[in-house]
């Protein structure tokens, strides 16, 4: 697989946010991702002004294979509330239509890396 560039990352969270704004957006109810919000103290709102705010420099790998259904995922990482947060994005094409999902969110297990952050370290943004 081609790496990843810049440019199509840009052009993932663009769909994304625009897919979220439209409303055609869901994350996936589980378990982690619900212990998560607790665990880092956020709302959904919060949550969803997060995912909104990822940018190029939060990308950590990724388009990789959907394990579970067709298509790829996405991995971005994010410091949230002192904490890094292991954040797993997929536009999914259902039908004629496309849709965000956030796989999940969560604190991450391990550190992410970061390609395009210039100090190889978790992006504060």
């Amino acid at each position: 697989m081609p790496a990843t560039t810049k440019d199509k990352v840009r052009a993932l969270l663009r769909e994304f946010r625009s897919l979220v704004n439209s409303k055609d957006f869901y994350v996936i109810d589980r378990y982690e991702n619900i212990e998560g919000l607790i665990a880092l103290g956020i709302t959904e709102k919060i949550r969803k002004k997060e995912l909104l705010s990822l940018n190029v420099l939060n990308y950590s790998s990724g388009p990789t294979s959907d394990e579970d259904r067709p298509g790829e995922v996405w991995i971005f990482g994010k410091i949230v509330r002192s904490k890094e947060v292991y954040i797993k994005l997929k536009i999914s094409q259902q039908s004629r239509f496309n849709k965000a999902i956030c796989i999940s969110f969560h604190p991450a297990e391990r550190p992410l890396d970061y390609p395009f952050c210039p100090e190889k370290n978790s992006p504060e943004l």
